[in-house]
């Protein structure tokens, strides 16, 4: 369940730092818990997002602030986010990766990972066992996740990935309706060259190499890479203006289905990068992370046995959807995994 507070700053915090007003005005969390606050995208100014604590406050303006209670307000400590085992077999582990937790090390941490949790929540298994990534998501991305317990099963399923036998799909949770109700996206993907760690869809395939936003005379545009997402729309909440999507990601760009469904006109509900500018959505705060969740991952290995695992929606995920049905009637169109027949091709 998501909790907030609401408050409006007086005259005697004007021109104070976003964080400094808000420990004042809510007592019961320090600056630090604001600051994770922000971190996770739950602190608002005046109806719009904040990014950085130290951005200034004005007299008048309403601070709010949203926090997920399922999820303590103490950091990202692999002690506080547990990862549970959906499946255990000799060479390879599936799990339910919660959203918050990154799938490897970062610049500033090489401790609060999916490998480490698991280390740390299951010593006697694995503790001294090697347990090595197959594919990775997004750290506020939740759903199933494949480890290979060897390098040689690592290379094995890294091979299927690679050839596309791997059948990966997720729900998601989006601003507005598409157009289409079910369609194949196909924009390629490169990095966005005036923003650090961001992607966009090339929506002109005939776009330039060179030059463009952000870009300097001269510099190179980074490589675009090819990209296909099926998607088909599962329900729509008029009165919310939301829809439930699935995707099916043919190819593994980074950030591939955030930034295909925002070039859609439908990103990703909570996402503070690919949604930053949905301001005024009656649903604009209602998530804290990015609402998309790897609800399957299917496989089909060379001796011919198949394996098959789904991981049930974390408790935000499902809050999000019960609020949204408390909302008004939804619209159901499809209650099947996976887009059927006949999708319109995009991109």
């Amino acid at each position: 369940m998501v909790s907030q507070i609401k408050a409006q700053v007086p005259p005697s915090l004007n021109g104070e730092r976003f964080d400094v007003a808000a420990a004042a005005l809510c007592s019961e969390f320090s600056r630090k818990k604001i600051k994770l606050i922000i971190d996770r995208g739950g602190a608002y100014l005046n109806k719009k997002r904040i990014l950085v604590a130290k951005k200034q406050v004005s007299e008048g303006d309403i601070i709010e602030l949203f926090w997920e209670e399922s999820r303590p307000l103490s950091g990202n400590s692999v002690k506080t986010i547990a990862v549970s085992i959906l499946a255990e077999e000799a060479d390879f582990i599936v799990i339910n990766k919660p959203a918050g937790l990154p799938s490897q090390a970062t610049l500033t941490s090489s401790e609060d990972t999916v490998i480490h949790a698991l280390q740390v929540q299951y010593p006697e298994k694995f503790a001294n066992s090697q347990l090595l990534l197959v594919h990775r998501l997004d750290k506020e991305t939740s759903g199933v996740m494949l480890l290979a317990k060897s390098k040689a099963a690592q290379a094995r399923f890294e091979k299927l990935f690679i050839e596309r036998k791997m059948k990966k799909v997720y729900q998601a949770l989006c601003f507005g309706v598409p157009r289409e109700r079910q369609g194949v996206l196909r924009w390629p993907i490169r990095k966005d060259p005036s923003r650090p760690n961001t992607y966009v869809a090339v929506l002109n395939s005939g776009a330039p190499s060179a030059g463009g936003r952000g870009s300097s005379p001269g510099r190179k545009m980074p490589e675009i890479k090819s990209a296909t997402t099926l998607y088909v729309v599962l329900k729509t909440f008029p009165q919310a203006r939301v829809s439930w999507i699935e995707c099916q990601p043919e190819t593994g760009r980074t950030h591939q289905i955030r930034v295909h469904l925002q070039a859609l006109g439908v990103p990703l509900l909570g996402d503070k990068t690919y949604a930053a500018n949905v301001i005024g959505h009656p649903m604009a705060q209602l998530a804290t992370r990015h609402m998309l969740h790897a609800v399957r991952l299917a496989w089909t290995q060379d001796d011919g046995s198949t394996f098959a695992f789904e991981a049930p929606f974390p408790h935000d995920f499902g809050a999000c959807l019960n609020r949204l049905q408390e909302e008004g009637a939804s619209h159901e169109l499809q209650t099947h995994h996976g887009p059927n027949s006949g999708p319109k091709n995009l991109g």
